[in-house]
Protein backbone atom coordinates (compact mmCIF):
# COMPACT_ATOMS: atom_id res chain seq x y z
CA UNK A 1 0.00 0.00 0.00
CA UNK A 2 1.30 3.59 -0.28
CA UNK A 3 2.29 5.47 2.53
CA UNK A 4 3.32 8.63 3.19
CA UNK A 5 5.97 8.67 6.62
CA UNK A 6 5.14 11.53 8.98
CA UNK A 7 7.61 12.35 11.65
CA UNK A 8 6.98 14.16 14.47
CA UNK A 9 7.98 15.64 17.66
CA UNK A 10 4.71 16.70 18.76
CA UNK A 11 5.64 20.45 18.17
CA UNK A 12 3.11 23.36 16.22
CA UNK A 13 4.87 23.00 12.98
CA UNK A 14 4.87 18.92 12.99
CA UNK A 15 1.42 19.13 14.00
CA UNK A 16 0.86 21.21 10.95
CA UNK A 17 2.59 19.60 8.68
CA UNK A 18 0.85 16.30 9.66
CA UNK A 19 -2.39 17.64 8.47
CA UNK A 20 -1.22 18.76 5.59
CA UNK A 21 -0.08 15.19 5.35
CA UNK A 22 -3.45 14.32 5.72
CA UNK A 23 -4.55 16.14 2.22
CA UNK A 24 -1.79 14.30 -0.08
CA UNK A 25 -2.96 11.61 1.57
CA UNK A 26 -6.51 11.61 0.67
CA UNK A 27 -4.67 12.65 -3.40
CA UNK A 28 -2.38 9.81 -3.75
CA UNK A 29 -5.05 6.82 -2.04
CA UNK A 30 -2.35 6.61 0.89
CA UNK A 31 -1.68 5.51 4.11
CA UNK A 32 -0.01 7.58 6.89
CA UNK A 33 2.75 5.99 8.82
CA UNK A 34 3.28 8.64 11.94
CA UNK A 35 6.63 8.45 13.67
CA UNK A 36 8.39 9.22 16.35
CA UNK A 37 12.03 9.26 17.99
CA UNK A 38 12.20 10.20 21.87
CA UNK A 39 15.65 10.73 23.05
CA UNK A 40 16.97 8.39 26.15
CA UNK A 41 19.11 9.28 28.90
CA UNK A 42 23.40 9.25 27.88
CA UNK A 43 24.14 5.38 28.84
CA UNK A 44 27.22 6.11 31.71
CA UNK A 45 28.17 2.49 33.09
CA UNK A 46 30.04 4.23 35.81
CA UNK A 47 26.90 6.06 36.81
CA UNK A 48 24.81 3.23 36.59
CA UNK A 49 22.78 4.78 33.96
CA UNK A 50 22.67 1.99 30.96
CA UNK A 51 20.70 -0.30 33.54
CA UNK A 52 18.28 3.05 34.12
CA UNK A 53 17.60 3.93 30.25
CA UNK A 54 16.72 -0.12 30.10
CA UNK A 55 14.31 -0.16 32.83
CA UNK A 56 12.98 3.65 31.94
CA UNK A 57 12.34 2.64 27.72
CA UNK A 58 9.37 0.74 27.85
CA UNK A 59 7.51 3.66 30.03
CA UNK A 60 8.79 6.44 27.69
CA UNK A 61 7.98 4.35 24.49
CA UNK A 62 4.55 3.99 26.06
CA UNK A 63 4.09 7.32 26.91
CA UNK A 64 5.37 8.93 23.53
CA UNK A 65 3.15 5.92 21.20
CA UNK A 66 0.04 7.63 23.54
CA UNK A 67 0.76 10.80 22.24
CA UNK A 68 1.52 9.63 19.09
CA UNK A 69 -1.53 7.46 18.84
CA UNK A 70 -3.42 10.85 20.25
CA UNK A 71 -2.26 12.91 16.67
CA UNK A 72 -3.32 10.11 14.43
CA UNK A 73 -6.45 10.11 16.27
CA UNK A 74 -7.14 13.90 15.69
CA UNK A 75 -6.18 13.05 11.68
CA UNK A 76 -8.77 10.83 11.33
CA UNK A 77 -11.45 12.84 13.29
CA UNK A 78 -10.11 15.36 10.60
CA UNK A 79 -10.44 13.36 7.75
CA UNK A 80 -13.71 12.45 8.80
CA UNK A 81 -14.69 16.25 8.85
CA UNK A 82 -13.57 16.91 5.45
CA UNK A 83 -14.87 13.50 3.55
CA UNK A 84 -17.74 11.93 5.84
CA UNK A 85 -17.37 8.78 7.50
CA UNK A 86 -18.53 6.62 3.87
CA UNK A 87 -15.64 4.27 2.62
CA UNK A 88 -15.63 6.56 -0.59
CA UNK A 89 -13.91 9.62 -0.98
CA UNK A 90 -10.60 7.60 0.15
CA UNK A 91 -9.74 7.61 3.49
CA UNK A 92 -5.94 6.69 4.55
CA UNK A 93 -4.94 4.23 7.40
CA UNK A 94 -2.63 5.38 10.04
CA UNK A 95 0.40 3.41 11.17
CA UNK A 96 2.87 4.24 13.82
CA UNK A 97 6.17 3.61 15.08
CA UNK A 98 7.99 5.23 18.32
CA UNK A 99 11.35 4.33 19.42
CA UNK A 100 14.74 5.40 20.78
CA UNK A 101 16.93 6.02 18.28
CA UNK A 102 18.30 8.99 16.00
CA UNK A 103 15.80 10.83 14.11
CA UNK A 104 16.51 10.04 10.65
CA UNK A 105 17.50 6.64 11.46
CA UNK A 106 13.77 5.74 12.77
CA UNK A 107 12.65 7.97 9.50
CA UNK A 108 14.54 6.56 6.62
CA UNK A 109 14.04 3.02 8.23
CA UNK A 110 10.31 3.26 8.44
CA UNK A 111 10.75 5.22 4.79
CA UNK A 112 12.73 2.26 3.66
CA UNK A 113 9.81 -0.71 5.10
CA UNK A 114 7.20 0.56 3.68
CA UNK A 115 8.77 2.43 0.18
CA UNK A 116 7.42 5.62 0.88
CA UNK A 117 6.12 7.76 -1.39
CA UNK A 118 7.00 10.93 0.49
CA UNK A 119 8.05 11.96 3.90
CA UNK A 120 6.11 15.01 5.32
CA UNK A 121 7.90 17.16 8.27
CA UNK A 122 7.41 20.86 9.37
CA UNK A 123 10.18 23.58 9.60
CA UNK A 124 10.84 24.63 12.84
CA UNK A 125 11.54 28.07 14.44
CA UNK A 126 15.05 27.43 15.84
CA UNK A 127 17.20 30.79 15.67
CA UNK A 128 20.29 30.74 13.11
CA UNK A 129 22.25 29.74 15.72
CA UNK A 130 20.93 26.59 16.39
CA UNK A 131 20.76 25.44 12.83
CA UNK A 132 24.26 26.86 12.10
CA UNK A 133 26.45 24.91 14.93
CA UNK A 134 23.74 21.83 15.38
CA UNK A 135 20.71 21.93 12.26
CA UNK A 136 17.44 21.31 13.35
CA UNK A 137 16.12 17.77 12.38
CA UNK A 138 14.35 18.76 9.32
CA UNK A 139 18.04 20.61 7.65
CA UNK A 140 19.68 17.57 8.84
CA UNK A 141 16.92 15.14 6.90
CA UNK A 142 17.87 17.03 3.77
CA UNK A 143 21.15 15.76 4.04
CA UNK A 144 20.07 11.97 5.10
CA UNK A 145 16.91 11.09 3.33
CA UNK A 146 16.68 8.59 0.35
CA UNK A 147 13.15 9.13 -0.29
CA UNK A 148 11.30 12.73 -1.76
CA UNK A 149 11.14 15.28 1.44
CA UNK A 150 8.21 17.50 1.51
CA UNK A 151 9.54 20.40 4.05
CA UNK A 152 5.96 22.62 5.24
CA UNK A 153 6.58 25.57 7.09
CA UNK A 154 4.98 26.57 10.33
CA UNK A 155 1.57 27.45 9.76
CA UNK A 156 1.53 26.96 5.89
CA UNK A 157 -2.20 25.42 5.29
CA UNK A 158 -3.23 22.85 2.40
CA UNK A 159 -5.03 25.40 -0.37
CA UNK A 160 -4.89 22.46 -3.15
CA UNK A 161 -2.29 22.46 -5.65
CA UNK A 162 -2.45 24.01 -9.06
CA UNK A 163 1.25 24.87 -10.07
CA UNK A 164 4.09 22.81 -9.22
CA UNK A 165 7.63 24.40 -9.64
CA UNK A 166 10.76 22.00 -10.23
CA UNK A 167 13.97 24.04 -10.63
CA UNK A 168 16.35 21.97 -12.99
CA UNK A 169 19.74 22.60 -14.37
CA UNK A 170 18.33 20.41 -17.73
CA UNK A 171 20.87 17.78 -16.60
CA UNK A 172 19.64 14.34 -18.25
CA UNK A 173 19.50 13.36 -14.91
CA UNK A 174 16.65 14.99 -13.87
CA UNK A 175 14.69 14.01 -17.00
CA UNK A 176 13.37 10.72 -15.07
CA UNK A 177 12.49 12.82 -12.23
CA UNK A 178 10.73 15.73 -14.22
CA UNK A 179 8.51 12.71 -15.27
CA UNK A 180 7.90 11.37 -11.74
CA UNK A 181 6.65 14.63 -10.72
CA UNK A 182 4.65 15.19 -13.73
CA UNK A 183 2.99 11.73 -12.34
CA UNK A 184 2.79 13.48 -8.95
CA UNK A 185 1.45 16.39 -10.20
CA UNK A 186 -1.69 14.49 -11.89
CA UNK A 187 -2.63 13.50 -9.00
CA UNK A 188 -3.67 16.87 -7.93
CA UNK A 189 -4.93 18.26 -11.55
CA UNK A 190 -1.83 20.53 -11.30
CA UNK A 191 0.83 21.81 -13.77
CA UNK A 192 4.44 21.26 -13.59
CA UNK A 193 6.71 24.43 -14.29
CA UNK A 194 9.88 23.24 -15.10
CA UNK A 195 12.47 26.16 -14.20
CA UNK A 196 16.24 26.43 -15.90
CA UNK A 197 17.44 29.17 -13.65
CA UNK A 198 20.56 30.42 -15.87
CA UNK A 199 23.05 33.36 -14.33
CA UNK A 200 23.09 36.66 -15.82
CA UNK A 201 26.80 36.72 -16.38
CA UNK A 202 26.35 33.80 -18.82
CA UNK A 203 26.89 34.48 -22.18
CA UNK A 204 26.30 31.38 -24.18
CA UNK A 205 22.93 30.81 -23.18
CA UNK A 206 21.21 31.15 -26.16
CA UNK A 207 23.29 29.36 -28.16
CA UNK A 208 22.76 25.92 -29.82
CA UNK A 209 24.20 23.72 -26.84
CA UNK A 210 21.57 25.59 -24.74
CA UNK A 211 18.79 25.10 -27.06
CA UNK A 212 19.69 21.28 -27.88
CA UNK A 213 19.82 20.80 -24.06
CA UNK A 214 16.04 22.09 -23.51
CA UNK A 215 14.63 20.33 -26.41
CA UNK A 216 16.29 16.76 -25.68
CA UNK A 217 14.80 17.38 -21.88
CA UNK A 218 11.39 18.50 -22.74
CA UNK A 219 10.70 15.84 -25.97
CA UNK A 220 10.94 13.12 -22.97
CA UNK A 221 8.47 14.48 -20.50
CA UNK A 222 4.60 13.03 -20.95
CA UNK A 223 1.88 15.08 -18.99
CA UNK A 224 0.65 18.93 -18.46
CA UNK A 225 4.07 21.11 -17.77
CA UNK A 226 5.00 24.25 -19.27
CA UNK A 227 8.65 25.63 -19.43
CA UNK A 228 10.10 28.60 -17.71
CA UNK A 229 13.48 30.09 -17.78
CA UNK A 230 14.87 32.77 -15.19
CA UNK A 231 18.11 34.75 -15.64
CA UNK A 232 19.08 36.00 -12.43
CA UNK A 233 22.68 37.27 -10.90
CA UNK A 234 22.66 33.88 -8.91
CA UNK A 235 21.01 30.83 -8.37
CA UNK A 236 19.60 31.44 -5.15
CA UNK A 237 18.04 34.81 -6.17
CA UNK A 238 16.59 33.35 -9.26
CA UNK A 239 14.57 30.78 -6.68
CA UNK A 240 13.80 33.58 -4.87
CA UNK A 241 12.06 35.12 -8.81
CA UNK A 242 10.66 31.71 -8.31
CA UNK A 243 8.87 31.53 -5.95
CA UNK A 244 7.14 34.51 -6.37
CA UNK A 245 5.15 33.28 -9.53
CA UNK A 246 1.84 31.89 -7.10
CA UNK A 247 3.47 28.74 -6.96
CA UNK A 248 2.22 26.45 -4.57
CA UNK A 249 5.25 23.91 -4.24
CA UNK A 250 9.21 24.50 -4.96
CA UNK A 251 10.76 20.70 -6.14
CA UNK A 252 14.52 20.86 -5.99
CA UNK A 253 17.38 18.10 -6.34
CA UNK A 254 19.57 17.95 -3.64
CA UNK A 255 23.25 16.36 -3.94
CA UNK A 256 25.31 15.28 -1.03
CA UNK A 257 28.34 16.91 0.43
CA UNK A 258 30.72 15.49 2.66
CA UNK A 259 30.91 17.57 6.55
CA UNK A 260 33.55 20.17 5.30
CA UNK A 261 31.68 20.65 2.46
CA UNK A 262 28.22 21.79 3.82
CA UNK A 263 30.33 23.69 6.21
CA UNK A 264 31.61 25.77 4.47
CA UNK A 265 28.52 26.07 1.97
CA UNK A 266 25.30 24.91 2.79
CA UNK A 267 23.21 23.55 -0.80
CA UNK A 268 20.73 25.74 -2.12
CA UNK A 269 17.89 22.67 -1.00
CA UNK A 270 19.35 24.10 2.59
CA UNK A 271 19.39 27.18 2.24
CA UNK A 272 16.09 27.34 0.74
CA UNK A 273 14.62 25.26 3.20
CA UNK A 274 15.94 28.26 5.91
CA UNK A 275 13.71 30.83 4.06
CA UNK A 276 10.83 28.88 4.04
CA UNK A 277 6.99 30.58 2.73
CA UNK A 278 5.67 27.50 1.07
CA UNK A 279 6.37 24.20 1.39
CA UNK A 280 10.10 22.77 -0.49
CA UNK A 281 10.33 19.35 -1.76
CA UNK A 282 13.90 18.36 -1.62
CA UNK A 283 14.34 15.43 -4.08
CA UNK A 284 17.72 13.59 -3.20
CA UNK A 285 20.57 12.24 -5.59
CA UNK A 286 20.22 8.60 -6.52
CA UNK A 287 17.09 8.06 -4.22
CA UNK A 288 13.92 6.27 -4.67
CA UNK A 289 10.92 7.60 -6.29
CA UNK A 290 7.73 5.72 -6.46
CA UNK A 291 5.36 8.32 -7.99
Amino acid sequence: MRTIVVPTDYSKPARNAAFYSLHLAAALKSNLHLCHAFGIPVESPMLGQTAWALYEYPALQEENSKELKKLGKALEEKSKALWGDEAFPFHPSFYYVCEGRDVDQVINDTAEENKALLIVMGMNGAGMLTRFFFGSNSIKMINNTKYPLLLIPEGHKYKGLTKIAFATDLNKKDIKIAQSLLNFAKYFDAELLITHIIQSNNEVIQDQRYEHAKEIFLKELEGRFCYNCIYSENIDYGLDILKNKDIDMLIMGHHYRSFFENFIQSSHAVRQAGELEIPLMVIPENGHIYF
